[in-house]
């Protein structure tokens, strides 16, 4: 470890019955054990102020409280006749009433609305307000003439919400992940890992490790073995999570259609578009706006912020992006990105394309004398791998690559959502608060340099029970607060309206929905 200093201190703690040094490398890790250890608590005063209102629903007793969606009611309240102008507002009431058909008198739940017409490959997203007592307000605007359907649906019932934050109240995470020990003798072992200390068992503390931000394992349960012997981490797919009954429940409360509403919109044939060059804008522009960004219309994304002045050709783009380096910290859906960038400017590469692949990824040009680089790294933990190459060192924050990184102009998006979403927000939060500290001190350093912050994706594929839209909900609150006094010099790049508009289903966006959203990015570039 960069700058570490390696003191090993000769006091020694029972755990368990062993005696373990109070720090092997002190500076980096550290053994927890009871009667000296502060515990490390689940959630903190973040986490308890945004899911307060969640708690009590823990069971499947709900009462009175479950929205019954065919007795819904859907209104729009602004033009009872459903014709409307292009660049008109549309409102809709939406009132959710329980199976008794009484109205439902407190919110939570989350809905979303967006519009859509098959015969114009046309769609955007709208917004949904929640009134807290039953009553949502949905808006949405006529971006285009025709006769478009509004669609609005719900995404997840409180209780599922509810479900979601007392299981990772009590258990931290809602995925299982395991660190691999080996020691000099070969043998190895495996311990549980994640975001708290509440164990009876003695624990390595790996915070240091991962620069800050809590992470702490079990020792295997041997006297063999160290924290130094740490090296690798897999998933647990073993460990139970929802019980059946509560499983069936999720499946069919989520991703719910409520209703669609033909209107008539007359006028111009799509609203007009800004005149302003993406690549000019004050980024702040990107964060201070609400659904619609853009919209989809004959199958081509348009941006409403900003335009992009580079046709989405190979020459330009190599053009535009010739001697200069590209470094994306993420999950695996910025693993496609590289992917997709590296066919579109056909690039040199390992096999980036293997699935669940968590070590650093590098593309190069053909041709030297563009020279141009495309690097992919995961992000820190927690980070959720299944596969044997999950070695520790490849899981680092982008504090650290910010600050390895020698270029004078280089290109950096970042990107945090579907692993972190397993375990409560602070640790989001937590993460966020980091970057930033270490955006602004790369951002001295390197004035040249390009920040992008990859917002999250509207996907519906293996949610097992996170509520994704939730957890989108309060990671865009926080970051937009934490961002709040740089953010005219970090682009946020909205990815949630482009995948509600095309109703996506997928974890991983297919390559034709992932090249827009890449055309976008590099809009602000080039």
């Amino acid at each position: 470890m960069q700058g570490s200093r390696y003191v090993v201190r000769k006091r020694l703690f029972p755990c368990q019955g062993i005696l373990y040094a109070e720090s092997t490398l002190c500076s980096l890790w550290q053994i927890l054990c009871p009667g000296y250890k502060k515990d490390v608590e689940t959630f903190t005063a973040t986490d308890f102020k945004y899911y307060e209102k969640y708690f009590k629903y823990k069971g499947l007793d709900f009462g009175k409280s479950l929205a019954y969606l065919p007795k819904t009611t859907v209104e729009i309240i602004n033009n009872k006749s459903a014709r409307f102008t292009t660049g008109d507002i549309i409102t809709l009431r939406i009132i959710l009433h329980n199976k008794n058909g009484d109205v439902l008198n407190e919110g939570g739940d989350f809905l979303k609305v967006w519009m859509s017409e098959k015969g114009k490959n046309a769609s955007s997203a709208g917004y949904i307000v929640d009134h807290g007592n039953g009553t949502y307000i949905g808006v949405i605007r006529a971006l285009w003439s025709g006769s478009p359907h509004i669609k609005i649906s719900l995404s997840f019932a409180k209780e599922a919400i509810g479900l979601y934050v007392n299981y990772i109240y009590r258990n931290g995470m809602l995925r299982a992940v395991k660190g691999i020990f080996r020691n000099a003798r070969g043998e190895t072992g495996k311990g549980a890992c994640g975001i708290h200390t509440l164990t009876k068992h003695g624990i390595c503390d790996f915070t240091s490790l991962n620069y800050g931000m809590r992470w702490f394992c079990l020792l295997p349960n041997a006297s063999r073995f160290d924290c130094s012997d740490w090296y690798s981490i897999t998933g647990d797919m073993t460990v139970p999570t929802f019980t059946n009954a509560q499983k069936q429940f999720l499946s069919t409360t989520r991703y719910k259609m409520i209703k669609e509403i033909k209107v008539d919109v007359l006028g111009d044939k799509t609203i007009g578009h800004p005149e302003n060059s993406c690549s000019l804008i004050n980024p702040s522009v990107t964060w201070n706006i609400s659904s619609p960004v853009g919209y989809f219309y004959n199958k081509t994304w348009h941006n409403l912020l900003c335009q992009k002045k580079v046709d989405t050709s190979f020459n330009r783009y190599l053009a535009c992006l010739r001697n200069r380096e590209i470094y994306m910290v993420g999950d695996s859906t910025v693993r496609d990105w590289l992917v997709s960038i590296a066919d579109i400017l056909n690039l040199l590469g390992k096999s980036y394309a293997i699935k669940g692949h968590h070590e650093p990824i590098k593309a190069v040009s053909k041709n030297k004398r563009d020279n141009i680089t495309v690097i992919w790294v995961a992000h820190e933990f927690p980070f959720f791998t299944y596969t044997p190459n999950g070695l520790i060192h490849h899981f680092k924050p982008a504090s650290y690559h910010l600050n390895v990184i020698r270029s004078k102009n280089p290109i950096v998006v970042l990107h945090w959502y579907t692993h972190i979403s397993y375990a409560p927000l602070s640790i989001y939060e937590e993460h966020v608060m980091n970057a930033k500290d270490a955006i602004v001190k790369f951002l001295d350093r390197v004035p040249g340099a390009k920040i992008f912050i990859k917002g999250p994706h509207y996907f519906e594929q293996y949610s097992e029970g996170v509520p994704y839209d939730f957890a989108r909900y309060l990671q865009d609150k926080l970051i937009f607060k934490i961002f709040d006094n740089i953010k005219h010099k970090v682009v946020y790049l909205n990815e949630w309206d482009i995948t509600v508009s095309s109703e996506n289903k997928a974890l991983h966006p297919s390559y034709d929905l992932r090249k827009p959203m890449i055309d976008e990015l590099l809009s602000y570039i080039c």
